[in-house]
């Protein structure tokens, strides 16, 4: 049996984009590195990956006890979808015949035997997509296209909380992409409060878009406020058990297209933030975002654009449509 090493070591969207990658190598052994905190995801994964949590920093004698690992597992490939500059490193060092990654950086010229040229900011094919890609030319295979399927869980989570007919809105985001206004999310969740309950989630760093929400809906008494209130498990729990969910572009709606209960996002039309690189993939999942041409390529040119509100034209309306649907 093949032996395979895949590492992806940035954030949780792009590790959900990323594992599915390994299943159309049914005939081999594959280990991941994935982010620290993230091994909930791969747990949960249906099948159940085989991943080490490894930190982005290292001191040298951690790297010198990663080579003596990684060389007693004798990897004949090993593919690089994302990691610091030392990982090529240690992996040329550990002699794996087969070393592929995306051809860009300095390191990936010295160390990688099979770089792959990849022009992912041109946004013409999902993250998913391109990681597939990647691997098809590293390894020189024709790959089977998979998505991720999270297990389903027990109801012991919504028992816990004490939920059972919802919809879950995550208004939180890393910052990373435009997002939603604050009213339009009012909207949307005081209209689907008169269907069901409604679950808000969100991490720490989501208060920023939570709070303001708080202020708005504090009258509104079919809203539960789980944000930093659930760990990784309970929150696929969560997600698995909703009539449907509501997400920007961030890793929770990936996390929630996985679990193949309805899934609507909403995104920016910034090329490289556009649902066609970024969407949520499933067969159960879809996207709003502005009808406009938007002249911005890496990023938003702000008010000296004069679409600079386009967020604004994506209604709660067509968003609570999308999630019904």
């Amino acid at each position: 049996m093949s032996r395979y090493l895949f590492i992806r070591m940035d954030r949780i969207g792009d590790l959900v984009l990323t594992l599915p990658v390994d299943q159309a190598f049914p005939d081999a052994q594959v280990d991941w590195w994935i982010p620290k905190g993230l091994s909930f995801v791969t747990d949960h994964a249906s099948p159940k990956r085989q991943a080490r949590e490894q930190g982005r920093e290292v001191s040298f004698q951690q790297f010198r006890e990663l080579l003596a690992l990684v060389r007693a597992r004798r990897y004949e490939a090993a593919v690089i979808f994302q990691a610091p500059w030392w990982v090529s490193c240690l992996l040329w060092l550990a002699r794996i015949p087969i070393r592929v990654g995306v051809k860009s950086k300095w390191h990936s010229f010295l160390f990688l035997n099979r770089a792959v040229r990849q022009k992912r900011s041109r946004s013409e094919a999902s993250e998913l997509e391109y990681n597939f890609r990647l691997a098809e030319a590293g390894l020189k295979k024709d790959l089977a296209r998979h998505s991720l399927q999270l297990a389903p869980s027990s109801r012991d989570t919504l028992n816990k909380f004490g939920l059972d007919q919802y919809f879950v809105v995550h208004p939180g985001m890393g910052g990373s992409a435009l997002n939603w206004p604050t009213h339009h999310y009012e909207s949307l969740i005081r209209e689907l409060a008169g269907r069901a309950e409604v679950v808000v989630t969100g991490t720490k760093a989501d208060e920023p878009y939570v709070q303001p929400l708080r202020e708005r809906l504090k009258d509104e008494s079919r809203i539960k406020w789980l944000d930093q209130k659930l760990s990784g498990p309970e929150l696929i729990a969560v997600l698995a058990g909703a009539r449907a969910i509501f997400a920007p572009s961030t890793g929770v709606l990936h996390l929630a297209a996985s679990t193949g209960q309805r899934t609507v996002g909403v995104f920016s039309p910034v090329r490289v933030q556009q649902p066609k690189r970024w969407g949520p993939q499933g067969v159960n999942t879809a996207t709003v975002m502005p009808q406009v041409q938007c002249p911005g390529e890496l990023s938003c040119l702000g008010p000296a654009c004069d679409k600079f509100n386009c967020m604004e034209t994506i209604t709660p309306n067509e968003a609570l449509e999308k999630m019904l649907q």
